[in-house]
């Protein structure tokens, strides 16, 4: 029979996003598997962005939605600060974007009331010389939380730099689960296909990537583009290169079973945009990826995974679709064998990213600070 000394300490846990896409739900149902865990988040937002929301059976869903403050430079979640008091967690996970009032204020009560504080957040790779003001910003959350937890490498770097202490900082890699992948024993790295999967935002460029990919068709190169994603530009890129018959449209797939499927007739992936986790999909799927090298302009920290033509390729962003298209030209002259290379590398890289899964990660960590 154990004693008292035995029993956990952290029994509720409050996991606080602004959205909460479908690619966590295996975090959540991990923490809830060891935690009464409440998962606050914006059911409707995540749909309007272009993400299938997440569901989990095991955690208690809190709707949480955001407002903007003060013409949208500040924003403050609602549903959060007053469940602090009727529920009474043990523990904290939540999202670090210090223009949120309502995380400043999470933190603080946090504080006061001894509950165990995670901050999650992508640090400062995108602030490539942070002011002072942002510097003191970040010492302060990496001072108040229980441990600042780094999307990526990059970002426990750039925190360092920034004068953050160290012991208050821990890695856990940014990550998916796909439920299907493609080794590159599976392909034959002659396939005709570039990938392109993610929301159809501002940002992704997907315009330069048929541009460049009309160029390298006009010098012989046999490429064709799938697309998989919807989102609010997707109307305006159909309507646009909706005709174009080496251009195949898939619109928002969420089924990882149906896009391993559709990248079998793909030879890399390309995000000729700001990319984030999509790198992590195409590492999985067996694709080296193809994206701009500017790491601090990408929507997050996980293009730093990259590592040039090692386990992925990048081109000049200025240079526009013309460095674009001849870096696809190269590509497409390289020996089957070398780019097989480059793809195992890639490959390696997402089983190296979920082993183990980011969900143990967040259990094991919470338990590891549970004194």
């Amino acid at each position: 029979m154990k004693n008292n000394h035995d029993q956990p300490k952290i029994k509720k846990l409050f996991y606080v996003q602004p959205i909460l896409a479908g690619y966590r739900t295996p975090i959540i149902e991990k923490l809830a598997n060891h935690f009464d865990t409440y998962a606050f988040y914006d059911n409707t937002n995540a749909q309007k962005q272009g993400h299938m929301a997440a569901r989990s059976a095991t955690s208690t869903t809190m709707q949480s939605p955001s407002i903007s403050l003060f013409g949208e430079r500040l924003f403050y979640q609602r549903n959060v600060i007053n469940k602090i008091l009727q529920i009474k967690p043990d523990a904290i996970i939540s999202f670090a974007n210090p223009r949120f009032v309502s995380f400043w204020l999470l933190m603080i009560i946090s504080c006061v009331l001894k509950i165990k504080f995670y901050a999650h957040g992508q640090g400062l790779y995108s602030y490539p010389k942070p002011s002072r003001i942002r510097k003191l910003m970040y010492r302060t959350i990496c001072r108040c939380s229980t441990k600042y937890v780094c999307y990526t490498e990059l970002s426990k770097e750039t925190l360092i730099a920034a004068g953050c202490d160290p012991r208050n900082l821990v890695t856990i890699q940014n990550s998916l689960e796909l439920q299907a992948t493609i080794h590159p024993d599976q392909k034959t790295y002659k396939e005709k296909g570039v990938l392109f999967i993610g929301r159809l935002r501002d940002g992704c460029r997907v315009d330069i990537l048929i541009k460049a990919i009309q160029i390298a068709r006009s010098k012989d190169q046999l490429i064709e583009l799938h697309i998989i994603g919807g989102g609010q530009l997707e109307n305006y890129y159909k309507t646009h290169y909706g005709g174009v018959p080496w251009i195949h449209w898939y619109g928002a797939i969420h089924d990882n079973l149906r896009i391993a499927e559709i990248s079998k007739s793909c030879r890399i992936g390309c995000y000729p945009g700001d990319a984030g986790l999509s790198v992590v999909h195409m590492f999985g799927l067996g694709l080296p990826p193809l994206l701009h090298r500017n790491i601090e302009e990408h929507m997050g920290p996980e293009p730093s995974y990259i590592i040039e033509n090692t386990n992925g390729f990048l081109f000049n962003p200025s240079s526009g679709e013309n460095e674009l298209s001849a870096t696809l030209n190269n590509i497409w002259e390289l020996p089957q064998q070398h780019l097989r290379n480059i793809a195992n590398a890639a490959y390696t890289k997402y089983l190296d990213l979920n082993n183990p899964a980011m969900g143990d990660q967040f259990v094991q960590l919470v338990h590891d600070n549970e004194n």
